[in-house]
C-alpha cells in the first residue's frame, strides 16, 4: 500500500485554485501612510493584511482587489481597536511594475484623535466582592483605549470568583463610545450566580479502575462546596494515581468558561465582551441577574487510562573531552497489577565506559543500575501515596566506581499544585570498587570515612515547589526545593541538607533568563567515623558547574592501590555551592536554538563551600529539538582555577537530553 502511494504521488500533479480576482502581479510592498503622520504603530498589520508582502518565514500573496478591499475593513477595525474610533481609509494606490510582475500597495489612513477612558465602573458585584474585582483592571481613567486586552479582564474576574465558589458566574464587558466628547465609559457587569456545590456524580473511560475507586480518588462528594481551585488540584489527585494518562473534571456550569486571561497577540480569536440575551437587559438599561440558577452543579470525571502493561526502551550516550558512555534501559510498568491502583514496576540501565583521552588509570567498564517498586495511591489517606522499592546502583566515579544497594517505603502526597512532600525511611549499603586506601591522617582532616563499605539506615526527605512551566525545556517560573537526608544509625552516622532555588523569567516568546542556586552541606555525626564517600558531596557536569567534568568538583585527596599504585581522586566535600545564570533563545516551535551561560561553584570540607575558591566557567550551548526532545550541547571553559580540585582540563564539551536546570 505505501508503494502504491508513492507511485500515485508521483504521477499526480496538484493545482492550486485560483481565487476569483487572483492576478499574477505580486505584492512587493505594503506601506500605509496618513492624512497626517500617523501616532500609531501599524506594524502589526504587515503580515496580517491579505494583500501583503513577503515577511521574514511568512509568504506574500498575490495582488487581489477583492482581498485589498477587505483589508481596507481590517485596516479600520485596526485603529479602531486602538481607540481610533473616528479613523477611515481616506484612499489607497496600487502602482503595477509590468516588467517585475509586482505591484506596490500604499493605504491612506485618516486616523483621527485617540479616545480616551472617561469613567470605569463594576457593575453587579457580591457584597465585598467589589473591591476585588476592580483591582483586576489594568487601566485607570485617562488611559489610551485598547478594546481587546481590556475587555479579557472580565475573566480574570469571573475567574476570581468561581476560586471563591461562584462556579456560574459571568462577567460582561462593554464600552460606551461618546464620540462628541471622544471618550469611552467602560462598563463591567457581574452575575456571580449562587456558591455552588458539587451535584451529581458521573465517571467515564475508566475500564480497569472501578468507578467508585475514582470518585474517592478525586475527594468529591455531593453537597460539598465546588471552586474552581478543587476542580483543578482533584485533576491532578487523578493524575498521581499512574493510572491515568489523562483526567478531567467536567461541570455543568452552563457558562463561558476561559480559565487564563491571554495576550490579544495570542491564537485565540478577539473576545467579544460576552454575549448578553435581550431579556437580561432591564427597562433602565441595567444588566438582570440570569433567573433560576441551581446551587448544585453536576460533575463528570472523564479519564483515559494508561495501557495495562507498558514497556520503554530508550538508549543514550554522554561525552566529554575524555570519556564516552553509551547506556542503554528499559522501564516496564504493570499498571493495576495486583488489583486496581496498585502497580509493579521494574527498570534498569546498564552502560559502558570508554576512556579515550586522560588518566590511564580511570575506571571503565560497566555501570548501571536496577529496580522494583510496588505503588499504590491512597494509603491510608485519600492522598497518601506509598511505594516499596529496592534498587541496586552502580556509577563511576573518577578514579573508582561506587556501588549502593538500597531497600525501603516510601510515602508522597501532592500538598498543592506544584508543591509534593516525599518521605522515604530505606536501609543502604555502600561500598568502593577500586578507591584504594587513604593516609589516616589525610582522611581526618577531610572527614572521610577511610572504609570501603558502609551500611546505613537513612531517612529521606524532599519538599519541592514547582512553578516551572516545563520540566524539560523551562522558560518561565521557579522552583524551591528543600532536601535532606539523615543516616540515623550505622557505621557512620551524617545529617545532610540542601536548598536549590531556580528562577526564570521569560522576555518574549523565545527568550528567557535563567538563574539557579543549589548549596548542600553535610555533617558527621560521629566525629571519629567521618563521612563515608557514598554520602558525600560532588559537583560538576552537565547538570552543575560545566567547568568540570562529571563528580569532579569536590576535594581531591591521593589514595593507594593494593598494587602500590596511588593517584589523586575526589573524595567528595561536606559543602558545595553551584549556581548559574543562563540566557536561553529557544524559537518557538522551532528545531534549534542557543544559551549562553555562566556557572560558578565550590566544594569543601569547611561550612563555607568556598573556602578554596571560586571556580567560574563560561560557555554557548547549542539546543537541537527533535521529536520533543531536546538535545543540548555545550561549549565550556573554566576561567578560573583552584587547586584543591586538581589539574583539570579547562575547556570542556557536554553532550545531554534536557535543560541544565
Amino acid at each position: 500500500m505505501l508503494a502504491a502511494a508513492l507511485l500515485l504521488g508521483a504521477c499526480s500533479h496538484f493545482e492550486k485554485p485560483t481565487l476569483p480576482g487572483e492576478t499574477h502581479y505580486a505584492v512587493r510592498s505594503l506601506k500605509i501612510e496618513g492624512v497626517k503622520p500617523l501616532a500609531l504603530d501599524w506594524s502589526p498589520l504587515e503580515k496580517t493584511l491579505a494583500a501583503r508582502a513577503d515577511q521574514f518565514l511568512i509568504g506574500g500573496s498575490p495582488y487581489n482587489p477583492y482581498r485589498k478591499a477587505e483589508d481596507g475593513r481590517r485596516i479600520v477595525a485596526f485603529w479602531q481597536s486602538n481607540g481610533y474610533f473616528d479613523a477611515t481609509v481616506a484612499d489607497s494606490k496600487v502602482a503595477f511594475d509590468d516588467a517585475e510582475n509586482a505591484a506596490d500597495i500604499t493605504w491612506v489612513v485618516d486616523e483621527g484623535p485617540a479616545y480616551a477612558i472617561r469613567r470605569i465602573e463594576v457593575r453587579g458585584a457580591p457584597p465585598g466582592w467589589h473591591d476585588t474585582l476592580a483591582a483586576e483592571i489594568p487601566f485607570k481613567a485617562g488611559a489610551p483605549v485598547l478594546v481587546d486586552p481590556y475587555r479579557w479582564v472580565r475573566h480574570a474576574m469571573a475567574n476570581d470568583l468561581r476560586r471563591a465558589g461562584y462556579m456560574r458566574s459571568e462577567v460582561y464587558s462593554r464600552a460606551f463610545v461618546d464620540r462628541a466628547a471622544k471618550a469611552v465609559d467602560w462598563y463591567f457587569y457581574v452575575d456571580a450566580g449562587p456558591k455552588s456545590v458539587v451535584g451529581a456524580i458521573t465517571v467515564k473511560g475508566n475500564d480497569n479502575v472501578p468507578a467508585e475507586l475514582v470518585i474517592a480518588r478525586s475527594g468529591l462528594r455531593p453537597g460539598d462546596p465546588l471552586d474552581l481551585d478543587t476542580i483543578a488540584k482533584r485533576e491532578l489527585d487523578l493524575l498521581d494515581t499512574g493510572a491515568f494518562d489523562t483526567a478531567r473534571i467536567y461541570a455543568d456550569f452552563g457558562t463561558e468558561f476561559v480559565t487564563n486571561a491571554v495576550p490579544p497577540d495570542s491564537w485565540i480569536p478577539p473576545d467579544t465582551g460576552g454575549v448578553i440575551k435581550p431579556e437580561q437587559i432591564g427597562p433602565d438599561g441595567e444588566l438582570i441577574p440570569r433567573k433560576g440558577l441551581r446551587s448544585e452543579v453536576d460533575v463528570t470525571l472523564v479519564v483515559s487510562e494508561f495501557p495495562s502493561t507498558q514497556a520503554r526502551v530508550h538508549a543514550g550516550v554522554s561525552a566529554d573531552l575524555e570519556r564516552v558512555d553509551p547506556e542503554a534501559g528499559f522501564d516496564l510498568q504493570l499498571r493495576n497489577a495486583f488489583g486496581p491502583l496498585q502497580h509493579l514496576v521494574v527498570g534498569g540501565r546498564v552502560g559502558y565506559d570508554v576512556r579515550w583521552r586522560g588518566d590511564e588509570d580511570e575506571p571503565t567498564g560497566l555501570f548501571g543500575s536496577a529496580k522494583v517498586q510496588y505503588l499504590t495511591p491512597g494509603f491510608l489517606a485519600r492522598l497518601l501515596d506509598f511505594r516499596v522499592t529496592a534498587q541496586i546502583d552502580e556509577d563511576l566515579y573518577p578514579g573508582f566506581h561506587w556501588r549502593t544497594a538500597a531497600a525501603g517505603l516510601g510515602f508522597f502526597t501532592l500538598l498543592a499544585k506544584g508543591l509534593v512532600l516525599d518521605i522515604e525511611p530505606r536501609f543502604r549499603a555502600d561500598w568502593a570498587v577500586g578507591v584504594g586506601t587513604l593516609d589516616p591522617t589525610v582522611a581526618a582532616a577531610l572527614d572521610v570515612r577511610n572504609a570501603e563499605r558502609t551500611l546505613t539506615g537513612e531517612l529521606q526527605v524532599a519538599l519541592i515547589a514547582d512553578g516551572r512551566d516545563n520540566t524539560f525545556e523551562p522558560m518561565e517560573g521557579y522552583l524551591v526545593a528543600l532536601r535532606g537526608s539523615w543516616g540515623a544509625f550505622g557505621d557512620a552516622p551524617w545529617l545532610r541538607a540542601g536548598l536549590d532555588l531556580r528562577y526564570l523569567v521569560k522576555f518574549g516568546l523565545d527568550v528567557s533568563l535563567g538563574f539557579r542556586a543549589a548549596g548542600t552541606w553535610i555533617v558527621a555525626l560521629d566525629d571519629q567515623a567521618g563521612v563515608p564517600i557514598g554520602a558525600r558531596l560532588f559537583g560538576g557536569g552537565a547538570y552543575g558547574v560545566r567547568g568540570f567534568g562529571t563528580r569532579r568538583l569536590a576535594p581531591y585527596a591521593n589514595a593507594c592501590r593494593d598494587d602500590g599504585h596511588c593517584q589523586d581522586i575526589p573524595v567528595g566535600g561536606t559543602s558545595l555551592f553551584e549556581g548559574s545564570a543562563e540566557l536561553r533563545w529557544l524559537p518557538f516551535r522551532k528545531q534549534f536554538g542557543a544559551t549562553v551561560f555562566v556557572d560558578l561553584g565550590g566544594a569543601s570540607v569547611d561550612v563555607n563551600p568556598f573556602e578554596a575558591g571560586v571556580s567560574a566557567a563560561v560557555g554557548l550551548g547549542l539546543r537541537v529539538r527533535t521529536w520533543h526532545i531536546p538535545l543540548a550541547l555545550d561549549f565550556a571553559y573554566r576561567v578560573t582555577d583552584v587547586a584543591a580540585y586538581g589539574d583539570l582540563d579547562r575547556f570542556l564539551v557536554f553532550a545531554r537530553i534536557g535543560e541544565a536546570f
